[in-house]
C-alpha cells in the first residue's frame, strides 16, 4: 500500500471509529439526552440567528471597507508574526503518535511534508467553514464564494508560515549574519509601513470635530485609499480580496492571482525544505516533559500550609472539611480570584495619582463591578468550585467506609466550598461598598452598607442552596455526572451542564420563593421604624429561611446517601 493510500486510510479509519464510538455512547441516556438538550441550547443561541433564507443584498464600498479592513490588519498579522517571532525551526508540527507511526515508516522526508500540508488545507477547509458561517454571511452577499476565497487565503497563509520557518533555519545557519539580514528586511518593511501611514495622514488629517460617524469613515476610507498605503497593505488585502468578492466577476479575475500564489508558495516550501525530523522530535519530548508537572500536579502533594491544623481528636467531619479545603486550594481557583479582586485596586489607585477629576466615576465602576462579581459568584460558584461530593465520586465507597453518617458526610462534603465562596463573597461586597462610601451615587452611603449587610448572608445561603443542588445530583444521580478530572467535552458535554445548571436555578427558586416573602413581610414591617436598616434583617430572615431549607435537605440526602449501593455505580 502507498503512503497516501494509508493516510487516507489511517484518516477515514479515525473519523470512522470516532463517529461509531460516538454513536454507542448516545444508547445511554445521559449522553442522549445531553446531547438533545445541547444541540437545542446551540440552535437557540447560535444557529437560530442566522440566516440561511437568502444571502446579503450588495454591500456597500463602505462596508465592505469596514469588513476588509480588520481581516487583512490579521492576515498581515500572521504573515508578520511568522517573521519576527517564535525560534528559528520548522514550523512543522506533529503528535507523539504521528512521531511513531511515521517517523519510523518508510516514508520519504518530502512525504512528511506533503502529509502535513495535506493537514494544514484540512484545517484551512475547517476554519473557512466555520469563518464563513459565523462571518461570511455577513460581509459577503455570496456565502460560497466566501468558502471558497477563504480556504485558498488560509492554505496560503499555512505556507507562507512553514516557507518562512525554512528561511529561517537557513539564516540561522549563518549566525548573525542572517539574524541582522532578517531583521534588516523586517526593518525596512516596518519603516516602509510608517512612512506611508505618516504620508496618508499628512496627507489626510484627522478630522477636528469627529462626532458624526460618517465624518470618521469617509476620512479613514480616504486614509487607505493613498496609493503609498495601498502599496504596503497589498498583502493583507490581496489575502482578502478573493473571499470579500462581491460578485462571480470579481472573484474570477481574482482567482488566477490567488491560486498563482499558492501554487509559488507551494514551490517555495518544496524547494527550500530542511530537515525537520531532529526538531520535531524535541518539540514532543518537551510538550510531554510540560505536561508531566502539570499531570504530576493532579493529585500529588501540594506542600503548602493548609488552612488550619487538624487535631487527632474532635468531630470526624472537619476532617472531610479540611480535605476538601486543601483540595479547593490545589485547584487555585478562590486565591486567585481574590487576588484579581485586590489587583483592581489598581484601577482608582492609579486614577488617584495621574487623574484624579475621574476618581470619583472610576470608584464607581469597580464597586459596580466587584457587586457583579460577587452575585455571579452565587450562581457560578456552586457550579465551578467542585471540592465536594464531585471531587470524592470515585471514591464514593470510602466514605461510605468511614464512621459517618449520611448527613455528616454531606454537610461536611458542602462546608468547604461553601465557606470559600462565602468569603470571596464578603471580600467583594466589602470592596464595593469602600468604593461606594463617599461617592455620589443615586444611592446614599447608608444603603450602599444596609444593602450589603442584608444580601451578605443571602447570597451565602443561595451559594449553599447552590451547593446542595450539584451535590444532591451526585447521590441521586450518580450516573449523569462526570468523575473530578474527566474532561467532558462535546455537545452532550454542553447539554449536561446547561440541565445541571437549569436544575439548580430552578431548585434555588423553588427554595427562595417562600424565604422571601417571608423576608418581605419583615423587612416592611421594619422599614418604617428602621428606614434602609431593615435591609439586613430582611437578609437574615432570608438566609434563615435558605439555610433551614438546605438543612432539611441535607437531612434528606444522607439518608439517600446511607442506601447507596456504590458497588453498582460505574
Amino acid at each position: 500500500m502507498s503512503f497516501p493510500r494509508a493516510v487516507a486510510f489511517l484518516w477515514w479509519a479515525s473519523l470512522r471509529n470516532r463517529v461509531r464510538r460516538q454513536m454507542q455512547r448516545l444508547r445511554q441516556p445521559k449522553y442522549l439526552v445531553g446531547l438533545l438538550v445541547g444541540g437545542a441550547y446551540l440552535y437557540a443561541v447560535l444557529i437560530r440567528r442566522l440566516n440561511f433564507r437568502g444571502s446579503m443584498e450588495v454591500v456597500p464600498p463602505e462596508g465592505r471597507m469596514f469588513a476588509e479592513l480588520p481581516l487583512a490588519a490579521m492576515a498581515l498579522a500572521t504573515l508578520g508574526a511568522a517573521w519576527a517571532f517564535g525560534q528559528d525551526r520548522p514550523a512543522l508540527t506533529f503528535s507523539e503518535a504521528e512521531v511513531q507511526q511515521l517517523f519510523s515508516a518508510p516514508v520519504s522526508r518530502r512525504g512528511l511534508l506533503h502529509y502535513k500540508l495535506a493537514r494544514g488545507l484540512f484545517g484551512a477547509l475547517t476554519g473557512a467553514f466555520f469563518t464563513t458561517l459565523f462571518v461570511g454571511r455577513a460581509v459577503s452577499p455570496h456565502p460560497l464564494l466566501f468558502f471558497v476565497g477563504a480556504t485558498v487565503s488560509l492554505a496560503i497563509v499555512n505556507l507562507h508560515v512553514t516557507a518562512a520557518s525554512f528561511v529561517r533555519v537557513r539564516l540561522a545557519r549563518l549566525g548573525w549574519l542572517g539574524t541582522a539580514l532578517r531583521w534588516a528586511v523586517l526593518g525596512g518593511l516596518f519603516v516602509a509601513l510608517g512612512l506611508a501611514s505618516h504620508s496618508a495622514l499628512e496627507a489626510h488629517p484627522l478630522p477636528v470635530d469627529t462626532r458624526g460617524q460618517t465624518v470618521v469613515r469617509d476620512w479613514l476610507y480616504a486614509v487607505l485609499e493613498e496609493p503609498a498605503l495601498r502599496t504596503v497593505l497589498w498583502p493583507g488585502r490581496m489575502l482578502v480580496a478573493l473571499p470579500m468578492a462581491s460578485g462571480v466577476g470579481e472573484f474570477v479575475r481574482a482567482l488566477p492571482l490567488s491560486l498563482g500564489l499558492l501554487l509559488a508558495h507551494y514551490l517555495w516550501v518544496s524547494v527550500l525544505i530542511v530537515p525537520f525530523e531532529e526538531a520535531v522530535v524535541v518539540r514532543v519530548e518537551e510538550r510531554a516533559r510540560l505536561r508531566g508537572p502539570r499531570m504530576a500536579r493532579v493529585g500529588n502533594f501540594v506542600l503548602r500550609r493548609p488552612f488550619f491544623q487538624l487535631v487527632s481528636r474532635g468531630r470526624p467531619e472537619v476532617a472531610l472539611l479540611w480535605k476538601n479545603l486543601i483540595a479547593a486550594r490545589r485547584i487555585g481557583g478562590p486565591e486567585i480570584l481574590l487576588v484579581l479582586a485586590l489587583l483592581g485596586l489598581a484601577f482608582p489607585v492609579g486614577t488617584a495619582f495621574f487623574a484624579p477629576e475621574s476618581l470619583s466615576s472610576v470608584r464607581q465602576i469597580m464597586a459596580s463591578v466587584y457587586l457583579f462579581v460577587a452575585a455571579i459568584l452565587t450562581v457560578f460558584g456552586p457550579v465551578s468550585l467542585r471540592s465536594d461530593l464531585r471531587m470524592d465520586l470515585p471514591k464514593l465507597d470510602l466514605l461510605r467506609a468511614m464512621p459517618l453518617t449520611g448527613s455528616q458526610v454531606v454537610a461536611a462534603e458542602l462546608l468547604a466550598p461553601g465557606l470559600l465562596l462565602a468569603i470571596m463573597q464578603w471580600v467583594l461586597l466589602a470592596l464595593a461598598v469602600g468604593m461606594a462610601l463617599g461617592v455620589d451615587l443615586p444611592w446614599g452611603s447608608a444603603l450602599w452598607v444596609a444593602g450589603a449587610l442584608g444580601v451578605a448572608p443571602l447570597l451565602t445561603a443561595l451559594t449553599f442552596g447552590g451547593l446542595f443542588v450539584q451535590n444532591a445530583a451526585v447521590v441521586l444521580f450518580p450516573t449523569w455526572l462526570p468523575a473530578d478530572g474527566e474532561r467532558a467535552r462535546g455537545i452532550e458535554a454542553l447539554g449536561q451542564r446547561v440541565l445541571t445548571l437549569a436544575g439548580s436555578l430552578l431548585v434555588l427558586v423553588g427554595g427562595l420563593v417562600p424565604a422571601v416573602l417571608v423576608a418581605s413581610l419583615v423587612g416592611f414591617a421594619l422599614a418604617g421604624w428602621l428606614g434602609v436598616w431593615a435591609l439586613p434583617f430582611a437578609g437574615l430572615t432570608a438566609a434563615a429561611g435558605l439555610f433551614a431549607e438546605v438543612l432539611l435537605g441535607v437531612a434528606a440526602l444522607g439518608r439517600a446517601f446511607d442506601r447507596m449501593d456504590v458497588s453498582s455505580e460505574p
